[in-house]
């Protein structure tokens, strides 16, 4: 098949991609992926996680050295070590500006700085993220989450989707105009990453240090911090629950996630169908 031997990275975002809506890891992903190597095919994950939020399931996909794109590519790391590449923090005049704001609209803020989490209020919504990142959180006060030792690495807001929706609308322009991004990476999450970082733009780096061409990568996502990367890669894959935004984006669509759908897109258009595409049961 051409892509075995056109495709040489196969990048992976974590949620809604590889993990299911319970937060399970699919054993049929798990098989494909060790097939994936077997090939020769390197196997990477991209993700909005924290470097130590995402590490079990990089050590559990027994994905070996490699680069880790973190934070919503805010920040990449060769695994398992730890070993940084690049990383990219938020201005002091965005970050203030964001965290001011979300404060006073009384919504969730999550500040990443170095490798901690802190957070506004320890409510259902952040008792649950805390749960499924498997990380600890420290609750600050409003000037303990403006002082910080170093900028933010990025902001995460958790609010009712059309709650954040409006938010988006009204400090888009100044947190465009103080060099930040802002975008939603669920429905419910609001991202605030420096001006030009994404998961695009750290895999553009990584791949220049890899050697790699996009025509090399293979990408698969589910939401529209995915978009860039989707749209950059050789072949973008789209989880079939994405909203379609990020559909339009990538080069082809497959199953949910619920469906195996990563593993799906990777005996279809990756792997011999021969070799284990025959192999899924739905």
């Amino acid at each position: 098949m051409d892509n075995q031997i056109r495709i040489k990275l196969l990048v992976l975002d974590l949620d809604g991609t590889v993990l299911r809506s319970d937060g399970s890891l699919s054993g049929e992903l798990v098989k494909a992926v060790n097939q994936v190597k077997t090939h020769g095919i390197t196997v990477i994950l991209a993700t909005g996680r924290m470097v130590r939020s995402a590490e079990p399931y990089w050590l559990q996909l027994q994905l070996g050295p490699g680069p880790l794109i973190a934070y919503n590519g805010s920040m990449v790391v060769e695994m398992p070590r730890q070993v940084p590449w690049f990383s990219w923090h938020l201005t002091e005049d965005v970050a203030r500006f964001v965290i001011e704001e979300a404060l006073d609209a009384d919504i969730l803020t999550q500040v990443y700085v170095g490798n901690e989490l802190w957070l506004s209020k320890e409510d259902e919504r952040a008792q649950h993220y805390i749960e499924v990142n498997h990380i600890p959180g420290d609750v600050k006060s409003r000037e303990g989450l403006l002082s910080w030792p170093s900028p933010p690495i990025k902001i995460l807001l958790q609010d009712d989707p059309d709650k954040l929706d409006q938010f988006r609308l009204r400090i888009s322009p100044e947190v465009l105009g103080l060099q930040g991004r802002i975008f939603k990476s669920q429905a419910d999450y609001l991202e605030i990453v420096p001006a030009g970082v994404g998961k695009g733009p750290a895999l553009a780096k990584v791949a220049e240090r890899l050697h790699l061409s996009p025509q090399q990568i293979m990408a698969i996502g589910d939401a529209e911090n995915d978009v860039d990367m989707l749209k950059w890669v050789g072949m973008g894959v789209a989880m079939g629950q994405a909203p379609e935004l990020v559909k339009h984006a990538a080069d082809v669509v497959t199953k949910s996630v619920d469906q195996d759908g990563a593993a799906y897109a990777i005996y279809r258009w990756l792997l011999d169908p021969m070799q284990g595409f025959h192999e899924m049961q739905y």
